[in-house]
């Protein structure tokens, strides 16, 4: 059985989906669900309601699941260093204690869901190989680099096997607008609302932007690797975008055009992230499938007709 802890995040609720209508065994664990998670999944997954900060909660949700898949954050990188304090609390404590948790469960397979945008820091080489040095300038990433090296500490003294899985920036259907997360979300409250964009700095800073159904495919793929591996992988497209390409983009896919507001440029910010996924097409056999403007398209295409703005 496969566990998945968020499953009712934008992630989460597109992983149950798609391994619910594989035929999957899925125990789908949040500390709540929304009605619609609930109406579409309920008889067709386990669900169970826990807090990961409640370990009491979460460790009984841990008995019987050969792997688990954790996308359980409360950090992002727009919190820049103002609540470090917090972040370890929130993201690093718990996080170990359910590792732990997990090995007292016999659990044989821990996926993660890294942060491929932020853990390697400025001057990377680009495309950035997971070899590479890792140099996090902002607490969100440093609190996914700790959390890594415990897996792989327990990988190596437990023999947990486990899949780091270093994540770009994902977008697509369903993603809820989350203040400091996800610039595509963010974009489109602004369009439902009619309000202006803000960018921080020139707009220059190029990302990689991946579509949520590549991003599923790759940890399908992922969970469907034999014996007990113990891997780092990016998964991202291969390529970037600025802030104001994605926001042209926004503009073409809606018919509507943005005021925008430029604020000061953000010291924890990098210039360009763009993820070298050879890795990921040699070992998992995965390629991202949709180009940029056909994820922003189907995005748009999804928007809530009856929302303010449509």
């Amino acid at each position: 059985m496969i566990g998945i802890f968020g499953a009712n995040g934008f992630i989460g609720t597109h992983l149950t989906r798609r391994l619910a209508l594989a035929g999957a065994s899925v125990r789908a664990v949040s500390r709540r669900f929304d009605e619609s998670f609930v109406e579409e999944f309920n008889g067709k997954v386990e669900l169970i309601q826990a807090d990961l900060r409640r370990p009491i909660e979460t460790a009984p949700a841990l008995y019987g699941l050969h792997t688990v898949v954790q996308l359980i954050s409360t950090s992002t990188p727009a919190l820049m260093n103002e609540h470090i304090l917090a972040d370890l609390e929130e993201n690093v404590l718990p996080h170990v204690e359910f590792i732990q948790n997990c090995l007292r469960a016999d659990v044989k397979r821990y996926v993660f869901l890294s942060s491929g945008g932020t853990i390697y820091g400025p001057n990377a080489d680009i495309p950035t190989p997971e070899t590479h040095p890792t140099n996090p300038i902002n607490s969100h990433g440093l609190t996914k680099l700790v959390v890594e090296k415990y897996i792989q500490m327990h990988g190596h003294v437990d023999g947990l096997g486990y899949l780091i899985l270093r994540l770009a920036n994902p977008f697509g259907r369903g993603q809820r607008f989350r203040k400091g997360q996800g610039l595509v979300a963010a974009v489109l409250e602004q369009y439902r609302k009619r309000l202006p964009v803000q960018i921080y700095g020139d707009g220059s800073a190029r990302r990689d932007y991946i579509y949520i159904d590549d991003v599923i495919d790759a940890i399908v793929a992922a969970l469907g690797l034999d014996g007990a591996p113990r891997l780092i992988v990016n998964i991202g497209s291969g390529t970037t975008k600025t802030v104001v390409e994605v926001i042209d983009a926004i503009e073409e896919a809606t018919g509507y055009h943005f005021e925008r507001q430029h604020l000061p440029a953000r010291e924890t910010d990098v210039a360009i992230s763009r993820l070298d996924i050879s890795k990921a097409r040699d070992l998992l056999g995965w390629k991202p499938r949709t180009p940029f403007s056909q994820g922003i398209a189907n995005t748009v295409a999804a928007l809530d007709p009856q929302a303010p703005g449509r």
